[in-house]
């Protein structure tokens, strides 16, 4: 019998976002390297998602989401 397993909630929020930022700069690379200038809302885009996914880098490597929430936000889930 497996034992069900136990999420952080706001850790999965976290990754998902980290898929999506991963996503943009994939497709924001693509552009340039097909020779498409990109326009500055592009730029901001590309600097947006860089910066969140160093940030979410520094605070794991710190240890900054392994205590629990302090804002009460999310709720520890259940995988079965």
């Amino acid at each position: 019998m497996t034992t069900p397993k136990v999420i952080d909630a706001r850790d999965a929020w976290l990754d998902g976002i980290c898929l999506q930022a991963e996503e943009v700069l994939t497709k924001l690379k693509h552009r340039e390297v097909s020779g498409i200038t990109l326009n500055q809302s592009e730029k901001n885009m590309a600097e947006l998602c860089s910066a969140y996914l160093y940030m979410r880098q520094i605070c794991k490597e710190y240890g900054l989401f392994d205590s629990d929430d302090p804002f009460n936000l999310f709720n520890k889930e259940t995988l079965h």
